[in-house]
């Protein structure tokens, strides 16, 4: 609370009379959180019963909603509903401040306000005061410092402290972390500094929010920080091969972040300390090629990284193939590295020069390839159309531009693709082994797909994946594989997906084993190489799809180590495009285990990639996993509301319920908790018109009847449709359903049986969330709760604690009316939780109402 003394009096002002509002507005870390648990202390002592609650639990907060309940029953109650890290839910924040004028009560918010939006900001302002927290002065920085360490700081030591920019919680970390790693010395009341190191703590703290960003915005963040202390937006935007106007949006973040501020005409950091530990935090060798390319810029005729071997301007070239080839082999090598800004640039740059038609067409190629992993199909399209329209470009280069514009032009989402890919396919004088006679094959495979039909869908996946691809070859041909893995497994196909999709599959190998085609590996076709990128991007690909594969085969432990390599490798690589996959494969296998909060997280991070991007790898699996992270988070209620806008979208629900097939049934038994049957019938006519328009798919019609039996409550329907489930998670929830069923007909033996079923296949898939689920019993499940033989285990003092807390209370008020300390309440709340197998006193307050109207 050093140097925050007018800001405390604001809080203890707007104490003195219940009633309104108080947002605590500053960046990360700036220490608005640690004023916000003060002021709740300051107001429990004033006499206000507080509710405490975090800003993602805020939209399912039982709490809350008893507050608010309350001060409209008892018009003497003082509720204070404080919320920390409002702005991790917007739209929270608004409905809790549009329903202000209804009831006396007092709210206190600590959030971001860059973070939480413009239209949040305009409402906190005419609802309330804002105090905005900024940084402190240097003699409070001082006085923090002389009260962490007992001792008055040297001269030295006060100028690194003073580098931490007034940021109160920086300056902290940074004092602990010279004591713990041995960097201060105190004697005789002074404190001196002994080494020159950022201590870890410090390193941690803003990698911990870089990481929080979205993977565009940590990228400018870590450029930026190689060209120096301040720079110019230009600048960056020329080393990561982008417009300044592309990087908007980023630049937005980094603000917002409180990590980089404005500087007159230029941006630059917010201290001296966060841009060093931004620096210090890059592995070397990705920190050495980036300062590399930062003194080319400095110091080149163009804004453009140095290859060496390269040719600048002046010079006279040896010959004009060889200096071709060595622009294309200069930007293989960086693409294959990581450093897509680096090849774009120089791409560019060799094309803006003299290049011969050949050396042109084949720049262009490789130049769309790294445009696509970067996802920006449109650009890529420009480039390989340019291509096409080159004369004198071998049979086989031109082939591969065509096909590489059949792929971009689908990521891109244009209408043209479908039309093209039909066009090649019917051409009489292709040949199978052409790479754009490969890709119409899969990109019309694709489409198929996706629009429901999936039998045409099958088949040109299939004979995309068996024809040879002659030479030269690129990362993304990859997508022929991939793509027919994932329909695979869909379909229960698991054994034949993850053999399209092994790790020692190249590009261009036939799934039978046959292995490439087309002549010397390291030469192909008109002397063109094979893209170096292939090396890198190929597998990356592979590796994500093979994760989703294991996840839909159960198999959660070996799917996350999967998706974590392929989703480092594709960030390692730059390749943008591949990334929201990974993140929704890992948002699946944590929400499953029961992680819900890692989850969310993971979630919230594929959002903003998709959002940033122009391209992503088409998939139903994002709206999926939102629906069932949002359910874990805020219950049904919130679920069903987001299943409503997916379910009306007919392309949208067709994607989520051919790609998932258990996705059908579990929007019909969510719907049913909540007694929306219009959704729920709207969910069984979209699966079943699916089966009927896609007859011997037994995936998709053993999906359509679980769910039809499960809105008719169809025992024998179900029975028959179990076991026939190729998906253990699909397979285990119609166990789940079958004993809820038999526990409501009083069949307690079958009841018992089918939980056992779905409880083991829980378990072998390593899906503790759901077995944890599951251990509360029949009935209960579907709903998040414990049964009342749960309860029944509770000791007599544990139920008047839990009725208590589920009351509301704190453990204090609690252990004030029973007589105990707030650590014995603590200690056997902890109990409760492990006995109810519970993790939230939301939960536990469900919990004891349910327990009190089930006894009346």
């Amino acid at each position: 609370m050093h140097g925050r003394d007018r800001e405390w009096a604001s809080v203890l002002r707007f104490l003195s009379a219940p009633g309104g509002l108080l947002a605590i507005d500053g960046p990360p870390c700036s220490g608005k959180t640690l004023l916000l648990h003060e002021a709740v202390r300051a107001a429990r002592d004033r006499g206000y019963s507080v509710v405490l609650v975090a800003g993602e639990h805020l939209a399912g907060s039982a709490d809350v909603a008893r507050a608010l309940e309350r001060v409209g029953v008892d018009r003497g109650a003082r509720p204070l509903i404080a919320v920390d890290q409002a702005h991790r839910d917007p739209a929270s924040v608004l409905a809790l401040l549009s329903g202000l004028g209804e009831h006396r009560v007092t709210v206190l918010l600590a959030l971001s306000g860059a973070f939480a939006g413009a239209e949040v900001r305009r409402a906190v302002a005419a609802a309330g005061e804002v105090l905005l927290l900024g940084p402190v002065a240097d003699d409070v920085v001082e006085a923090l410092v002389r009260a962490q360490l007992d001792a008055a700081p040297t001269a030295e030591l006060a100028a690194l402290t003073a580098a931490a920019g007034g940021n109160p919680r920086l300056v902290a970390e940074l004092v602990a972390g010279l004591r713990e790693e041995g960097q201060l010395e105190v004697r005789d009341g002074v404190a001196r500094l002994h080494g020159g190191w950022l201590p870890q703590r410090v390193t941690a703290l803003v990698r911990g929010q870089a990481d929080s960003l979205s993977a565009k915005a940590t990228q400018v963040l870590r450029v930026a920080a190689v060209i120096g202390r301040s720079f110019r937006l230009a600048d960056v935007a020329t080393m990561v091969g982008e417009t300044t106007g592309a990087l908007l949006l980023a630049v937005d973040e980094l603000l917002a972040s409180g990590l980089v501020v404005c500087v007159d005409e230029r941006l630059g950091f917010a201290s001296a300390l966060v841009w060093r530990a931004v620096v210090e935090s890059m592995p070397a060798s990705v920190l050495h090629a980036l300062r590399h390319d930062a003194a080319v810029l400095r110091t080149a005729l163009g804004d453009v990284p140095r290859v060496e071997g390269a040719p600048c301007a002046g010079e006279q070239p040896a010959g004009d193939a060889d200096r071709d080839r060595v622009a294309v082999r200069g930007v293989r090598a960086l693409a294959a590295g990581g450093r897509l800004g680096s090849a774009i640039a120089l791409a560019r740059d060799s094309l803006a020069g003299r290049v011969y038609a050949g050396g042109a067409a084949e720049l262009r190629v490789v130049l769309a390839g790294i445009l696509l992993a970067d996802g920006r199909p449109a650009d890529a399209v420009t480039e390989l159309e340019h291509a096409l329209v080159t004369t004198g470009v071998p049979g086989p280069l031109r082939r591969l531009a065509a096909a590489g514009r059949l792929l971009s032009l689908y990521f891109a989402g244009g209408s043209r693709a479908g039309a093209h890919a039909l066009s090649v396919l019917t051409s009489r004088d292709r040949e199978p082994s052409d790479a754009d006679v490969v890709m119409a094959a899969t990109v019309h495979s694709c489409l198929e797909w996706s629009s429901g039909n999936l039998a045409e869908g099958v088949y040109w996946g299939r004979e995309s994946t068996r024809w040879e691809v002659d030479r030269p070859t690129a990362w993304w041909q990859s997508q022929s594989a991939v793509s027919f893995a994932l329909k695979l497994s869909a379909l229960g196909e698991f054994d034949d997906a993850e053999r399209l999709v092994r790790d020692d599959r190249p590009v261009g190998e036939d799934p039978a084993g046959e292995g490439p085609a087309g002549g010397d590996p390291d030469e192909g076709s008109g002397g063109v190489p094979p893209d170096e990128a292939v090396t890198g991007g190929a597998p990356a690909a592979r590796t994500i799809a093979r994760a989703r594969v294991l996840t839909q085969a159960g198999r959660l432990g070996p799917a996350g180590v999967a998706a974590r390599a392929g989703l480092a490798e594709a960030c390692d690589r730059g390749l943008r495009l591949l990334v929201p996959l990974a993140s929704t494969v890992l948002a699946t296998v944590a929400v499953l285990r029961g992680e819900v909060a890692a989850a969310a997280e993971h979630v919230r991070r594929y959002r903003g990639d998709l959002a940033a991007g122009e391209a992503v790898l088409h998939s139903g699996q994002y709206d999926w996993v939102e629906l069932l992270v949002a359910h874990a988070r805020a219950g049904p209620g919130r679920a069903v509301e987001l299943a409503g806008r997916r379910v009306a979208d007919a392309d949208a629900a067709r994607r989520m319920l051919v790609e998932e097939p258990g996705a059908a049934a579990w929007l019909v038994r969510l719907a049913l908790t909540v007694g929306d049957s219009g959704l729920a019938a709207d969910v069984v006519a979209a699966a079943e018109d699916l089966a009927a328009d896609n007859p011997g798919f037994t995936a998709v019609s053993v999906a359509a009847g679980h769910a039809r039996a499960l809105l008719d409550r169809d025992v024998d329907g179900l029975l028959e449709v179990a076991d026939r489930h190729r998906h253990p998670w699909a397979r285990a929830t119609a166990n789940e359903d079958l004993a809820v069923l038999f526990d409501e007909a009083g069949r307690t033996e079958r009841a018992a049986a089918h939980a056992a079923l779905a409880l083991g296949a829980f378990e072998r898939m390593g899906a503790d969330g759901e077995a944890q689920r599951l251990r509360r019993g029949p009935g209960r499940a579907g709903a998040g709760g414990a049964g009342v033989a749960d309860w029944q285990r509770l000791s007599e003092p544990e139920r008047d604690i839990a009725r208590l807390v589920g009351a509301g209370l704190t453990n204090r008020q609690v252990a004030r009316q029973l007589y105990l300390s707030p650590h014995t309440v603590n200690y056997h709340l902890r109990g409760i939780f492990r006995k109810l197998g519970i993790s939230s006193r939301v939960e536990l307050a469900r919990l004891a109402h349910e327990q009190e109207t089930s006894s009346v």
